[in-house]
């Protein structure tokens, strides 16, 4: 199969729209990057899980390793549980859901922190490592969003959502936004990560009619690879063909070259 080539203008002319795309998504992806991550943080934070109802015959509500409940003392809500110590979780799906849910809001700020390192290492390298980071987050993500309702036969939860709730069964409580956040955070977190692999892979390669083969960033700015100067237009030489005239067989002359005599004087000069 043979490659088509083509004119040296066009394809700078390709390569820097080409180039110029490609910084605009990357620069999308890294916002949603930074937008995801807050979101994670907030997910994880938050014992907005589930919660009470209308129906619920208590007050309440659980997140992934806190849950709320109501004071009698001052009518405000008191909440219980820490990430940093396991034994305040009430169960361990709800330790499984703390552990996977904290790994995934950790690695997107990994993520957004390596987002500095664009400047000093490969661009290539950068993308790869989001990204898998990213496919990472999205699958501890799901299973924090499929063990955590194996956690709801619990003798506190009961109290809040009724003898019916259990596994998998949240009985008269209902899902909170912490939950819908995270369930979201998984088709985010897959598509963040496959946008990276796509920005790793697609990288300008142009065939040129150069001794490298490629258009290189110095040329492709405007620069010579040898001086790195500007370029400057050629200057083509401009042939201009002087028509031939016929003279007349006799001497002309012009009146400036004549003889000039002063009146009333036979002197010539």
């Amino acid at each position: 199969m043979t490659l088509q080539r083509y004119d040296r203008e066009s394809l700078f002319f390709f390569a820097y729209h080409f180039n110029k795309n490609h910084r605009a998504i990357a620069v999308a992806w890294a916002v949603m990057s930074i937008v995801f991550c807050v979101l994670a943080c907030i997910a994880f934070s938050q014992p907005q899980w589930i919660g009470d109802t209308k129906e619920s015959p208590g007050y309440g509500h659980f997140g992934v390793y806190q849950y709320c409940v109501p004071n009698d003392l001052d009518a405000t809500y008191s909440c219980t549980g820490s990430f940093t110590t396991f034994d305040t979780i009430l169960n361990d799906q709800f330790k499984a859901t703390t552990v996977f849910t904290g790994l995934s809001a950790l690695f997107m700020l990994i993520v957004v922190g390596a987002l500095v390192t664009f400047f000093c290492f490969k661009k290539g390298y950068v993308f790869v490592i989001c990204g898998a980071l990213e496919l990472i987050t999205a699958i501890f993500m799901f299973l924090a969003c499929v063990i955590y309702p194996s956690g709801w036969e619990n003798a506190e939860l009961q109290k809040i959502c009724g003898e019916s709730s259990g596994r998998y069964r949240m009985g008269d409580c209902n899902i909170r936004w912490a939950y819908i956040l995270a369930i979201l955070g998984i088709f985010d977190a897959a598509i963040l990560a496959v946008l990276a692999f796509f920005l790793a892979s697609k990288r300008a390669k142009i065939e040129m009619y150069t001794s490298s083969g490629a258009v290189t960033k110095s040329e492709l700015n405007g620069f010579g690879a040898e001086t790195m100067s500007k370029r400057s237009m050629p200057i083509q030489p401009a042939v201009v063909a002087v028509p031939s005239v016929q003279h007349e067989a006799r001497e002309s002359y012009s009146d400036y070259s004549q003889v000039l005599k002063r009146p009333g004087s036979n002197f010539n000069l």
